[in-house]
């Protein structure tokens, strides 16, 4: 998710998470876990440059509105187009932030010598007929010190079924140090010129298709499909029940204080556990549990509570760099038949083990090892540290999710992966429109406080300068505590290059 607030990211994995930390649940102790809880952070990668999926014909669906969503290098994008006769894009789906830009073919940066704006392709205004400019003060930052400005317009924006939008207010980065265009579908009232500007909102990509009659509700659905899926799906106006499991359960957005709409996509997580491969569980955090967290495809990976990060490092025996804080773990624990799961007021959606470990390189771009040569892979958690805590697309493959705008809720259930085939049904008008959708009982919801967050494209880089256990990987000693807990583990029966022990868990 791309955000507009500056705030700089450590580490060598740059990630971008715009969501709220702090719960009033417990403020007197801010106790999160069981042991121990706090905040924490991480970021998606897929070293997968030619892992381009063949175009497929897309049908008009009545009702709805498809559009396929690419994984390219564990982001996730849109191959869209803008104005007439239509120009080709293809931009980076966020549900973190709100405003669609486009890279300009005029900028300084796409016009380099090595044409770094070609794969995801530029917009030229003078060469569209239904262009018309809006303003200048398009102006968008974010964590990583990347930002774009330049001009407002209005376009048609054309998706990839072939549904056409008219008059749609986008962004056009004349000036940018990102090669990457944006697709943000988030709430209106988080776009730059209510935020940074004071100005009011203007309607956004889903408003203008109801009020288009594409869609009846102002709502979309997402599928991301498994980490090795080369496509997802973002269905807007309609759910698609042949990709999940049981029925979806709705919860309402958390608003930050003071505000009466909400402004990101933040509900309240109110359980984290471990289940291992015979099925035992166990719970990492207290009865009494309650953080928001950002639901953000702009994020690669998921950053939650610094204790709660380090509990599942030392129960899965991830090795945390201290000075990158990058876990890293040996590649074969994808094979491990283990879950991390996440409640939401009853709401379980548990992330298969090997959904959460990402291949690593080095600086030449080949696989990281151990020192005996094991594969060396990321873990997709990370630490969230004093910023917001995020679920991003490490969380989301595993999830079906429903992003009701016009109600301010998401439903959400346990997603299947690979299906082909297809079940679309509408989401109509009004309060519990959502189809296979059922509200949480007693739904807790904790007023958001901070701000600020991350966003990357890129995949931490393994080093070779200095090395520990890892080949090509920087890492520090680390103290005795963390070295015991990083060889610990739950997951009974991994079979690891290095001594695993028990941690914290019996069987």
């Amino acid at each position: 998710m791309k955000y507009t607030s500056f705030i700089i990211c450590a580490a060598l994995l740059l990630t971008k998470v715009l969501a709220a930390e702090q719960s009033d649940i417990n403020p007197t102790t801010g106790d999160s876990l069981t042991t121990r809880p706090r905040s924490f952070k991480f970021e998606k990668v897929n070293k997968n440059p030619l892992n381009i999926p063949r175009r497929q014909r897309h049908r008009k669906r009545g009702g709805s509105v498809l559009q396929r969503l690419e994984n390219e290098d564990f982001l996730y994008f849109a191959a869209v187009s803008l104005g007439t006769p239509p120009q080709p894009l293809r931009l980076h789906l966020d549900t973190g932030s709100s405003d669609i830009w486009v890279e300009s073919a005029n900028s300084g940066l796409c016009q380099q010598a090595d044409s770094p704006c070609n794969i995801t392709g530029t917009f030229n205004r003078d060469e569209s007929s239904t262009y018309s400019r809006i303003s200048s003060d398009f102006q968008i930052s974010y964590v990583d010190g990347e930002y774009a400005q330049g001009d407002y317009g209005k376009d048609v924006f054309h998706l990839g079924d072939g549904s056409s939008v008219k008059g749609v207010q986008f962004g056009i980065g004349l000036e940018s140090t990102s090669t990457e265009g944006i697709m943000g579908i988030g709430f209106e009232q988080n776009e730059v010129q209510v935020q940074r500007l004071g100005k009011p909102p203007y309607a956004g990509l889903v408003d203008l298709m109801v009020q288009q009659g594409l869609i009846q509700s102002m709502a979309y659905s997402l599928w991301l499909n498994d980490l090795d899926a080369s496509e997802g799906e973002i269905l807007f106006g309609g759910v698609d029940t042949a990709k999940f499991n049981g029925q979806l359960t709705t919860l309402p957005i958390d608003k930050r204080s003071g505000d009466t709409k909400a402004r990101e996509f933040m509900i309240t997580l109110t359980s984290v556990g471990l289940t291992n491969n015979k099925g035992t569980s166990l719970t990492l955090t207290k009865n009494n549990f309650a953080i928001p967290v950002l639901l953000d495809t702009g994020t690669t990976y998921s950053y939650l509570p610094t204790d709660l990060f380090q509990e599942i490092c030392n129960q899965v025996g991830a090795q945390v760099n201290d000075r990158t804080g990058v876990p890293i773990v040996p590649c074969n624990i994808r094979s491990y038949k283990g879950s991390v799961d996440y409640s939401f007021s009853g709401a379980v959606i548990n992330i298969p083990l090997n959904e959460l470990v990402v291949n690593a390189y080095t600086y030449d771009g080949s696989p990281a090892t151990f020192d005996d040569g094991t594969p060396l892979c990321y873990f997709g958690i990370l630490d969230a540290g004093s910023e917001n805590n995020v679920l991003g697309d490490t969380f989301l493959r595993s999830a079906y999710i429903v992003f009701d705008l016009e109600n301010e809720e998401i439903s959400i259930g346990k997603a299947l992966f690979n299906v082909s085939d297809s079940k679309i049904m509408e989401i109509g008008k009004g309060k519990n429109a959502v189809p296979d959708a059922t509200g949480a009982k007693n739904a807790i919801t904790v007023a958001p406080t901070a701000t600020g967050g991350g966003r990357s494209n890129n995949m931490p880089i393994a080093s070779g300068d200095v090395t520990l256990s890892a080949v090509g990987f920087a890492t520090d000693r680390p103290s005795s505590r963390s070295e015991a807990h990083s060889r610990g583990s739950l997951w009974s029966g991994l079979v690891f290059s290095f001594l695993v022990t028990m941690s914290g868990f019996v069987i």
